[in-house]
């Protein structure tokens, strides 16, 4: 009979253990769950995802993942959509179901991109207080995004000199792309304040002339032939050029 039976002193011991062991799985499997939802999230912590927005996630880094290979192989305007649904291995409906044409998908592309490096600038130009140490590291860090994600960019600058990839407008209104010039103009209007750069024009107007030196120097490269030099070997001409202008010395 179970009444019968001699306690085993090791039972509970055991028992205790095993149940101790359970739930430092169950944290653990929770924490994993919990900053896996993070990650895949919106970037914002403590916002689970249901398995369903997941997997639509996923499904969406995939496809740009593909369009990213795609667009360098073949370029903008001979890639298709179904190129990238290949490329993906999805259907060519669902693709269409997360982007509404190529146009939209190389802008969320761009975007991502661009987002990604203005997280980096302002991370590393907040500890910075001299405002021509904060614009190198902003020259630096983007030649060193230009340069790492070339096959991307080149893409962007030179099959813009054959037709617009994107509507201007669609550039331009688009809030990542907004909150990277208005970093830059942030940038400007410090270097005003410290009286290093020339206060007779507005923040705006300077950092439209100083993105215009940059992007002139990216485009040369690009049309130039990415192969011959460094893109970083220009950040010091840029800010020289910026600062100091093309008098001779």
């Amino acid at each position: 009979m179970l009444s019968n039976r001699i306690p085993n002193p090791d039972w509970n011991w055991e028992n205790n253990l095993l149940t101790k062991a359970k739930n430092e799985c169950n944290i653990l499997n929770m924490n994993t769950n919990s900053l896996t939802e993070e990650i895949i999230g919106n970037g914002k912590l403590g916002v689970a995802l249901t398995r369903k927005e997941r997997d639509k996630q996923l499904r969406k880094t995939d496809i740009m993942a593909a369009a990213e290979r795609v667009f360098a192989l073949k370029g903008y305007h001979e890639a298709t959509m179904q190129d990238i649904a290949h490329e993906a291995q999805y259907a060519t409906g669902t693709v269409y179901l997360y982007f509404k044409d190529k146009e939209v998908l190389y802008l969320s592309l761009l975007e991502e991109k661009i987002s990604h490096l203005t997280a980096i600038l302002k991370e590393k130009s907040a500890q910075i207080v001299d405002a021509e140490d904060k614009l190198r590291i902003f020259v630096r860090e983007s030649l060193n995004s230009f340069e790492k994600n070339q096959d991307f960019f080149k893409i962007f600058f030179s099959e813009r000199s054959k037709g617009q990839i994107i509507k201007e407008g669609r550039i331009v209104k688009s809030p990542v792309m907004q909150q990277h010039k208005l970093l830059v103009e942030e940038l400007i209007s410090t270097g005003q304040k410290q009286k290093v750069i020339r206060n007779d024009f507005s923040a705006r107007q300077i950092a439209d002339i100083f993105g215009a030196i940059f992007m002139t120097v990216v485009f040369d490269w690009v049309k130039d032939g990415t192969k011959n030099k460094k893109l970083n070997d220009t950040a010091d001409f840029i800010i020289d050029i910026f600062f100091k202008g093309v008098a001779q010395r």
